[in-house]
Order: C-alpha cells, then structure tokens, then sequence
C-alpha cells in the first residue's frame, strides 16, 4: 500500500515540476544609458521622424542610416512593439536584437550601441521581416526547451534515489543479515539403561 502512494507523489512531483516551469518570460532590463537611446529612436523610426531618429545616430553612421530610414520605418510602423531578446557586450559598447512576432512573421532589429564622447549611440541597426526566428532567438529557445527537459530529468532522478534510500532503510536488516530459518530438528530421545 505505501508503494502505491510513493509512485503517486513520484508522478505528481515530476508533472508539477514541468507546470511550474510555465512562468513568465522575464528577460533583464536594458541598462538606463541604452534603454534612454534605444527607446527614443524607435520611436522616432516608428513614427517616421527622420530628423529625430538621427539624434541618436553616431555620426559616421548617419548616411547608411538615411538610405535604409525609409524602409525600416514602413516595416516597424506595422510591427509590434520589439521586445530584446538577445543582449552581448561589444567592447566599450553593447550589440542588441530585438525581436517580435507579428502573425507567421517574426519582425527582428538589430541595434549596435557605442560610446560616443560622453553618450552612448547607435552605430548600426537594421530591422528585417522572415518568416521564421532568427537564429540567435531560435537557439536560445531550443536551450531553454532542453534545460526545462534536463531538469525534469535531474527531479525524476532525485526521486528515485530518494525511493531507492528509503527502500534501503526500511529492508536493511534483511539486505545485511537475512532472516534466520527456523530449523527443525527430530526430538533425541535418549534411554537410560539402569538394569546393570
């Protein structure tokens, strides 16, 4: 009957363990100084307010950002707000993608931050539409997917050994000395010879 109950609470445990991985998809902050350029400027392409988004463009920068302006604006006007998904330091700087998914098409920008003088700028960005993730987005799911899996794995394991343990300290008189037979013998009877 406790077997029962043990493989009940082993089941319950692992399903409760892939359950509760289901939180939500918290990313870190950008840092204030990025997040202070960044925001700004996509809005300012959103809105398609080329004079505003160049304020935050370095200045050697500023001429391949006027030729693709006209383009990036019209695919960002429809898209949905870009969440960052994937954040690498770069040097003094820092490389970015932002990505979203708008209907079967995933909307990606990507955004190179350096420093400036004094204040961060944007040095490159590009923004394009597929129809499948980008490949930085879609590996970092696949290794989320195979951590969840792995760590699922490791609890199942856990408690095995956990049902494994008990199971030793329960049965350990029998495992170290088995139980004794009971043995039987025949009655000796003896006779006592009292005639001599």
């Amino acid at each position: 009957m406790p077997r029962i109950f043990l493989l009940i609470l082993m089941s319950i445990a692992a399903f409760g363990l892939s359950a509760c991985n289901r939180s939500a998809d918290t990313r870190p902050p950008l840092p204030e100084e990025i997040s202070a350029v960044i925001k700004p400027f996509f809005e300012a392409v959103r809105r398609g307010d080329q004079k505003a988004a160049e304020k935050y463009v370095a200045p050697d920068f500023i001429d391949d950002s006027r030729v693709q302006f006209a383009e990036m604006s019209g695919i960002l006007k429809d898209a949905p707000l870009l969440a960052p998904a994937i954040q690498q330091r770069q040097g003094s700087g820092a490389y970015l993608t932002f990505a979203g998914q708008h209907g079967k098409m995933w909307i990606t920008s990507e955004v190179r931050v350096v420093r400036s003088g004094n204040k961060p700028m944007i040095e490159y960005w590009d923004v394009t539409a597929a129809d499948k993730a980008p490949q930085l987005v879609a590996h970092a799911q696949d290794m989320k997917r195979y951590t969840n899996y792995a760590l699922m794995a490791l609890a199942v394991a856990a408690l095995a050994g956990l049902a494994l343990l008990i199971w030793l300290v329960r049965n350990r008189t029998h495992i170290i000395a088995p139980e004794a037979t009971v043995e039987t013998r025949s009655v000796a009877a003896t006779v006592r010879n009292t005639e001599a």
